[in-house]
């Protein structure tokens, strides 16, 4: 009791004359594992006076943000650390009273993906800028960069300049379109954009399926209209040529190699297939396609780069060591964990609720699956269960781009819902609140206005009527 008593002494003695009294939650997304600040104004004309201080013993992305009334200390091991700490620095500073506290932080997925699909319409490097400097404002730290489908060939390779100059024409919306695709210059250019910022980019290159585009201009390569070859080594010749420039191209460690939705009607009927089957001793064209995603692996994996694949490949018999699985398939959540027992690293982003091509009103008239009313819900994505295995290294929303094709339509699906992927990707669950994180969603209202983000408002849907495409 004599030390209950004591301790309710302290405080007291602190509260009033050193004037540390708790405030409020932090007003910053995603929220920080702990805060603990005081009614303490800090001046604001202070905000540069920052000491960084190297903490060899923290985890790489965790900081330590010491507000003071003399200035700002930031504990970091590394740059990710420090400019993670100046991100919620800068939140803070927008609020009209900043106050003097300690903030402590690290994230619990190390992957925190966006994905953007750009074969299917075509934004541009001035709109994939915009898109990473939502990434860093809310500590995003993966960028999926989906560069080839049916419908474009979006990255210029040198070997086979015909991939954009034909494979480039046409978008989803008019497949006339003239040729769209980002030189190399340019991929440069934005990759080092994104690593500025502590984003690594990650392209795909989806095979052997959603390759409509390929096949208008290696027609000797198609399997059918939608696949390529499996039986051909000038398959694996051409794909090792294009894979080996893409991993020159982009530093990151990982390159995407789809493997998704594969149709392998007419496959039977190809003399290359049959006798691969014969030579491979292979029963079904379901094994033709584990094969040839293996050699395609194996391809990615000689240029030094890991894979990462959606997780159709899960059982393609391909060694687990180094690849990262996209568990997409919401209607098979078994997926995920048979993924992790077979040693993948898993990242969680099933189509409902964290795709972002489905609408988040149910009177939107565009979107996927629309006319059965499928709305994914911010509060879905914000309070979704993940259970914790050390296999699941993170969380992801992607951003299909069938019918997206302006730049308010682009604000409108991501808006406010990357909030709520932010948090769940950053955040403990100890500190998911819905009502709370609602609260802090209003300061970014304010914040979106000042960018003039066409963003959907969910407190007045008329107030940004929902885009046409």
């Amino acid at each position: 009791m004599q030390l209950k008593f004591i301790s309710l002494l302290t405080a007291w003695l602190l509260l009033t004359f050193v004037g540390i009294t708790p405030c409020k939650a932090v007003n910053i997304i995603p929220y920080p594992q702990s805060a603990e600040m005081t009614d303490v104004v800090f001046n604001k004309a202070k905000i540069n006076m920052i000491k960084y201080v190297k903490a060899k013993d923290m985890p790489a992305e965790a900081y330590e943000l010491h507000i003071k009334k003399s200035g700002i200390v930031i504990k970091a091991s590394s740059d990710a650390g420090r400019f993670y700490a100046l991100q919620s620095l800068n939140q803070l500073a927008e609020e009209e009273t900043m106050y003097c506290g300690v903030i402590k932080d690290a994230p619990r997925f190390s992957w925190r993906g966006f994905m953007l699909d750009e074969a299917r319409h075509f934004f541009g490097k001035d709109e994939v800028k915009q898109v990473l400097d939502m990434m860093a404002r809310y500590k995003l730290n993966r960028f999926h960069w989906h560069l080839s489908d049916d419908q474009g060939w979006r990255v210029e390779i040198k070997a086979f300049p015909e991939l954009t100059k034909v494979g480039g024409i046409g978008c989803y919306s008019d497949s006339k379109a003239p040729a769209k695709f980002y030189t190399q210059d340019e991929i440069r250019e934005i990759v080092a954009y994104a690593a500025e910022r502590h984003i690594e980019v990650i392209p795909e290159i989806d095979m052997p399926g959603h390759a409509s585009a390929f096949n208008r201009v290696m027609p000797s390569l198609k399997g059918n209209d939608r696949t390529v070859n499996p039986g051909k080594e000038e398959t694996y010749a051409t794909l090792k040529t294009i894979y080996s420039e893409l991993a020159e191209l982009f530093p990151g460690r990982y390159i995407h190699i789809g493997g998704d939705e594969v149709n392998k009607n007419g496959w039977d009927n190809l003399p290359e297939v049959k006798a691969l089957m014969e030579k491979e001793g292979l029963k079904s064209l379901n094994e033709v396609e584990e094969y040839f995603c293996r050699r395609l692996a194996d391809i990615i994996t000689s240029t030094g780069k890991n894979v990462v694949a959606w997780d159709d490949l899960i059982d393609s018999g391909t060694s687990p060591e180094g690849k990262v699985m996209l568990w997409w398939h919401t209607e098979h959540p078994e997926f995920l964990g048979q993924g992790a027992d077979k040693g993948f690293d898993m990242v969680v982003c099933p189509d409902r609720p964290f795709y972002l091509d489905f609408v988040q009103d149910p009177d939107d008239k565009e979107g996927h699956l629309v006319w059965i009313k499928a709305v994914n819900y911010m509060k879905e994505i914000y309070e979704y269960k993940i259970e914790d295995n050390p296999k699941v290294i993170g969380v992801q929303s992607n951003l299909w781009s069938e019918r997206v094709i302006t730049h308010p339509r682009r604000e409108y699906m991501i808006y406010p819902r990357i909030l709520a992927l932010a948090e769940k990707a950053w955040s403990l669950d100890s500190n998911i609140d819905y009502s709370a994180f609602l609260k802090r969603v209003e300061k970014e209202y304010k914040y979106l206005d000042t960018m003039d983000v066409h963003y959907y408002d969910f407190r007045n849907p008329e107030r940004h009527p929902e885009p046409k495409r």
